[in-house]
């Protein structure tokens, strides 16, 4: 119940009554506003719609003071507002809850002075709670409007269309209508319209950028409306004295009047006092419209040339050497620039013995990494070959698949096909270094049988004398015995991986193991320097390192092979691969060029060269006695290459001098002076030409003669030229110059295949070793063929060849064009296309 037996006792009642209440107030309010509220439409409408600014200043503000008088008597109402009495909320929540007999307004009657007998009391009790159980559900009801009745002729709504029409179609802004409106004074003449816009490519496609509002280019947009840019460019425009500057986006397949805006194209807009700016990043072909409110300001039709995704691709079997080095050939190419190359290698399913592997243990070893560098700063195509030493890895000697995948500056990737190989793994030959490694395979591919390794080590320890050379390696390996006795866990195992794998690379490389590890450690530390663009102090202080690290490692090769020559029982010896000889001095002097290379800024080229350093340290291997014996004759077999060499300079010299000889009347040839060239000016009569020739023909008959006592075979050209230079002698004496020219020719021709099938087989042989050699390298200690010619596995730019260091001349002038094109790009007025020109020069020379 709500109250007691006398008066209004309960809050919710009051609550009720207090809104009701305050909703006859607003009632009253809201029909007092009708008019108000109608004029005000009526004034804004005016405003809103352009009508009332376009006025003359004296009529707008006539206007302006008629709508106000207006709106002030219309107001009027508001002052005669009573606000409701208690009986009038009373009686609304009466007629709102449909409650009879008037319950609510009955609460707060009271019994007579005279009723206080106990049964007026009782009937009085009675009476006051059936009329309190009336109110358990109370309803004020929703505000009512009387607009229908006061306004019979609805001008309520023209009013409202006609501003909801002025804020929809009105010329500008409603702040710049109503400032318009309220303005004194003339309006201040309209600023002129300036508008520049322009496109800028990415950085990465090294185009310069395209100015749209230049006069040629609007020219040219009448003619052709479409304008092509790379993917991923940048619209910039700045827009000067537009009141209502906006942008917008539409399908380009449309025509601009129906064509449907477009969403996803990011704009960073700023607006200043009368300065607009907006950068839209272009991601797909749009039609941009420039606006000033409803009027259109430009246009421009973008079409966007697609940035292709880079491709990669493996263009050789990969191969290795007996060291454990990859060599992996490939290519990638990318319309604007690649990157970034990375290779990822994976065991392959299929195995020697079938699909799948006999060993876990393999599986808990992460793929190994093989690193790949660029040469040049984002290559639009670059074809190179890149190796690492990837043995000592446990997955050496399995099948692996490896693919490539070539990066560029949008982001996109490309990948190779993939290729399955095995990995190399190193080729020992001393039979305690091979135990070890068989030993160390089988730890890795069964770690659970780690007893097995031990027992097979500890019988190593206890074979005869002369298996184990010295302390250090039987200490060595009771180390890893221990270490496999006390393994705990897989880490302990992986540790003893290691040291079995230092410990045959020990015993294989002998006392060059520590030279051959700190070179290897120098040379990548160097690597690196040249890569982050070290300065020049930090690479002459690694290239000092290096030189002496190379001279230890030289000194360790050369006693390792003196070791290998005494303890090698005659008849005995290790089988050597045909190579070139590498000394001393070709390594250092492949040291200063890569330190001038540095000095130069050219370190690009300066590590590729320290990448074919690498690759001939890795290739050098001890000579032994039988290497001794065909170094010597290596070196006659390439004393025989000279001779013919010089035969041919001399056949060459002959055949100028019958040129230049005229025939006289006396029977004898001269020159035009009468004086035989190269004989002091004494003349020569044509059996004196003859007699060189027939000289000639015995030097060659000589030289085929040594070739088959040194267990080669004259190759047949040298036989045909022999048979030249008989004809060639003959026409000589019968003084027929045409005929002898012609036989002089072929038989040059002939002495040249026949010098190109001598190299080959020079070098299919394996002459010219000497001392210490790699596999790769010409088979001659020259570097050229005896014309002058880079052998068939010699490439010009390998190694330290003549004439790759460019002279000190051209150096210093290449510094001087550097510095000139730097001081000429930074000057602050130099025009942008002479500018985005010098700034892709200096991006390729880095």
């Amino acid at each position: 119940m709500f109250a007691g037996m006398n008066g209004m006792e309960h809050p919710k009642l009051e609550r009720r009554i207090a809104v009701a209440r305050a909703v006859i107030g607003f009632e009253r309010i809201w029909a007092a506003l009708l008019w108000p509220i109608v004029i005000v439409c009526l004034g804004l409408a005016l405003v809103f719609s352009g009508l009332l600014p376009w006025l003359p200043a004296p009529a707008r503000l006539a206007a302006l003071a008629l709508m106000a008088v207006v709106l002030l008597w219309s107001l009027r109402p508001l002052t005669g507002i009573a606000w409701p009495r208690r009986a009038e909320a009373m009686r609304r929540i009466e007629l709102s809850s449909g409650l009879a007999h008037r319950p609510v307004s009955a609460a707060e009657d009271r019994l007579a002075a005279d009723g206080d007998g106990p049964q007026q009391q009782a009937i009085w009790r009675e009476h006051k709670l059936r009329q309190l159980r009336l109110l358990d559900r109370l309803s004020v009801g929703a505000p009512r409007s009387a607009w229908r009745d006061l306004d019979g002729a609805a001008l309520r709504l023209p009013a409202g269309l006609l501003l909801l029409a002025s804020l929809l179609l009105g010329p500008g802004g409603p702040a710049a209508s109503l400032s318009d409106a309220l303005r004194l004074a003339r309006a201040a003449a309209m600023a002129s319209l300036t508008l520049d816009a322009w496109v800028k490519p990415p950085a990465y496609t090294g185009k310069p950028p395209l100015m749209l509002t230049s006069p040629a280019m609007v020219e040219k947009l009448k003619k052709e409306p479409e304008i092509l840019v790379p993917e991923n460019a940048v619209l910039t425009l700045r827009l000067n004295g537009a009141a209502d500057p906006k942008l917008k986006f539409q399908d380009i397949a449309a025509s601009s009047a129906e064509a449907p805006e477009i969403k996803g194209v990011v704009s960073d807009s700023k607006r200043g006092k009368d300065l607009f700016q907006s950068d839209i990043k272009l991601t797909r072909p749009t039609l941009v419209r420039v606006m000033d409110g409803t009027n259109e300001i430009a246009a421009w039709r973008i079409m966007l040339i697609p940035d292709a995704p880079p491709s990669a691709a493996i263009t050789d079997e990969p191969t290795a050497d007996s060291s454990g080095t990859l060599t992996v050939k490939w290519k990638v190419t990318d319309d604007y620039g690649v990157t970034g190359i990375a290779a990822e290698i994976s065991l392959s399913d299929n195995q020697d013995g079938g699909i799948g592997i006999d060993g876990n243990g393999i599986f808990l070893y992460d793929p190994p990494k093989f690193p790949i560098a660029l040469r040049k700063a984002s290559p639009k195509e670059e074809v190179s070959s890149t190796s690492a030493d990837l043995a000592e890895h446990p997955w050496a000697g399995f099948m692996v698949e490896m693919v490539l995948t070539a990066s560029d500056a949008a982001g996109h990737t490309g990948q190779s096909q993939t290729r399955v190989f095995r990995l190399p793994e190193r080729l020992f030959i001393k039979p305690l270094a091979k135990a070890l490694i068989e030993q160390r395979r089988h730890l890795i591919m069964k770690p659970d049988e780690q007893g097995q390794v031990e027992q097979m080590l500890e019988a190593l320890l206890a074979y005869p004398d002369g298996l184990i050379e010295g302390s250090g390696t039987y200490l060595a390996i009771a180390t890893i015995i221990s270490r496999l006795k006390g393994a705990a866990s897989q880490d302990d195992v992986d540790v003893a991986v290691n040291l079995l794998w230092q410990t045959a690379s020990g015993i294989e490389d002998g006392s060059m193991a520590d030279a051959k590890a700190e070179l290897e450690a120098l040379r990548k530390e160097l690597e690196k320097a040249l890569a982050e663009g070290a300065p020049p102090e930090r690479i002459a202080e690694l290239m000092d390192k290096m030189r002496s690290a190379m001279d230890r490692y030289m000194q360790s090769l050369m006693q390792e092979s003196n070791k290998r020559m005494r303890q090698a029982k005659p008849g005995q010896g290790q089988p050597q691969q045909p190579g070139r000889t590498v000394t001393p001095e070709e390594l250092r002097k492949m040291l200063d060029t890569i330190e001038k290379l540095a000095q130069s800024g050219a370190n690009d080229a300066a590590k590729q060269m320290l990448s074919q350093l690498d690759e001939i340290l890795r290739n050098l291997k001890p000579g032994d006695q039988q290497g001794q014996m065909q170094s010597q004759s290596g070196r006659a077999l390439s004393k025989m290459l000279d001779q013919l060499s010089e035969l041919m300079r001399k056949q060459q010299r002959l055949m100028d001098d019958t040129q230049r000889m005229q025939q006289q009347g006396d029977g004898e040839l001269t020159d035009p002076q009468g004086q035989e060239p190269g004989n002091n000016g004494q003349r020569l009569s044509p059996d004196g030409l003859a007699g060189q020739q027939q000289n000639l023909n015995g030097m060659l008959q000589e030289l085929m003669r040594q070739l088959g006592q040194n267990g080669l075979d004259a190759p047949p050209t040298l036989g045909e030229a022999g048979k030249n230079m008989q004809g060639a002698e003959g026409s000589l004496r019968r003084q027929d110059r045409e005929g002898a020219l012609n036989q002089q020719g072929e038989a040059m021709n002939k002495l040249r295949e026949g010098a190109q099938g001598m190299a080959r087989q020079l070098m299919q042989q394996g002459q010219g070793q000497q001392g210490n050699y790699g596999r790769n390298g010409p088979a001659r200690g020259d570097d050229r063929d005896p014309l002058g010619r880079p052998m068939p596995n010699h490439a010009e730019d390998a190694g330290p060849d003549r004439n790759m260091l460019p002279s000190e001349l051209a150096i210093r002038r290449a510094r001087e064009i550097l510095d000139m094109l730097r001081q000429r790009a930074s000057e602050p007025r130099l025009p942008e296309g002479e500018r985005g020109y010098i700034d892709r020069l200096l991006r390729d020379l880095y």
